[in-house]
């Protein structure tokens, strides 16, 4: 009877980490045997999630998902519900005949955001928070002989897995797969000194696992010689500046031919500035700088007395010809009106003479003396086809002065 009881907890608790487990891979199975190929049922599974935290403790039916899923496909989203409900990511709300209510796992979710982490960061932030809390387990050593033995051979067989992938990624494959898998070389002396405290730890109070911990200090050795290879390659094909962020322009070109329009624009969202005109030949402005006046002598200038001359008018009385003209350009502009939109004092010009309205515009607004001011809102807006195609809502308004 005890072997029995003994035989029935022993499968009880296989069955919970087999639950566990298929709640973890079911948002990374497109079948219930099958992972995911296709990027679109991330988004969709992330999309379902958000709407079950919407919904709260009453959940959702089939026909609230479909519809907070409008955007995918009707056979996707069954799909991905049929895989759901067999894996255990989405479950019944109650416990009673016909219910029509599904929750959905918190298990599930957070295996998500794990998988998310791990294809940024490649794992090795993973490796980081493994020997963080070893660490903390084994000091002490409180642990048992056999608690020991599997934390040092766990983290001798991570060190060598990800020691293989960084040689064959630096011997073997291109610059640009290299690149990509650059999170595993984060914060690499880092990871080096934690993995020689857990050794230290490990060979202080279990000196009878020398053995394993001399595979542990031949696995450290071999990642620190893999990742200094591998950022060496790294840097060399990045050029002098050393950025191991530069992209080759290869990748640039094939960006710039598969992104839309929204992905392009994306890169400059939070970008305002003025192009530089394009039409400006390199040997006129050579030509230009070379014959500006040159100064010929170092001589500083003699200083003037503050005292004004006696037919000297005062400073405030000088006529400001510049300030004038933008007054008259100011009202041009806004003929007889309070304010006027960018967009629409811009469109229809071409380039060159936009940037010299622009320029009067934003000349009269920093003049104090002037009342007129020009406010940028919003992000800027890519216009294609249309002149000045990138664009920063704006108005230019009068403003009135105290008296």
């Amino acid at each position: 009877m005890v072997d029995e009881q003994y035989g029935l907890d022993m499968v009880a608790a296989e069955q919970a980490v087999a639950s566990v487990f298929e709640q973890i891979v079911a948002v990374l199975a497109r079948r219930a045997d099958a992972a995911i190929d296709d990027a679109a049922l991330f988004r969709l599974a992330d999309t379902l999630f958000a709407a079950f935290a919407r919904a709260g403790e009453d959940g959702l039916t089939t026909e609230q998902i479909k519809a907070a899923c409008a955007a995918f496909p009707d056979e996707v989203v069954d799909n991905r519900l049929s895989v759901l409900q067999k894996l255990g990511a989405i479950q019944p709300a109650f416990d009673k005949p016909y219910q029509r209510e599904y929750r959905a796992s918190f298990t599930s979710y957070v295996s998500m955001l794990f998988v998310q982490r791990m294809l940024a960061r490649g794992g090795q932030s993973e490796l980081h928070q493994l020997l963080t809390m070893e660490k903390i387990r084994l000091e002490g050593g409180q642990s048992t002989a056999e608690e020991a033995l599997d934390v040092v051979v766990g983290i001798t067989t991570a060190l060598r897995l990800l020691v293989a992938e960084l040689v064959a990624l630096t011997v073997g494959g291109t610059v640009e797969a290299l690149r990509e898998r650059a999170p595993l070389l984060w914060n690499a002396k880092s990871l080096i000194d934690q993995a020689s405290a857990v050794h230290e730890i490990l060979l202080e109070f279990w000196p009878e696992l020398s053995r394993w911990c001399g595979e542990l200090r031949s696995a450290i050795a071999a990642y620190e010689d893999a990742s200094t290879n591998a950022s060496a390659r790294l840097m060399a094909a990045a050029g002098t500046s050393r950025a191991l962020n530069l992209l080759p322009p290869e990748m640039w070109r094939r960006f710039a031919r598969t992104a839309t329009v929204d992905e392009l624009a994306a890169v400059l969202a939070d970008q305002i500035f003025d192009a530089p005109s394009p039409w400006h030949d390199v040997a006129d402005l050579a030509e230009a700088v070379a014959s500006g006046p040159q100064p010929t002598s170092s001589r500083a200038t003699p200083p003037r007395s503050r005292v004004p001359d006696r037919d000297e008018q005062p400073s405030q009385e000088w006529s400001d010809v510049e300030a004038e003209r933008l007054a008259g350009v100011a009202e041009e502009v806004l003929n007889d009106r309070a304010s006027v939109a960018v967009e629409q004092l811009l469109s229809g010009m071409d380039w060159v003479m936009a940037r010299r309205v622009l320029a009067d515009l934003v000349a009269a607004s920093n003049n104090d003396r002037l009342g007129y001011r020009l406010v940028w809102s919003g992000p800027v807006q890519v216009r294609a086809g249309s002149v000045p195609s990138w664009l920063t809502p704006g108005v230019f308004e009068r403003v009135r002065r105290p008296a």
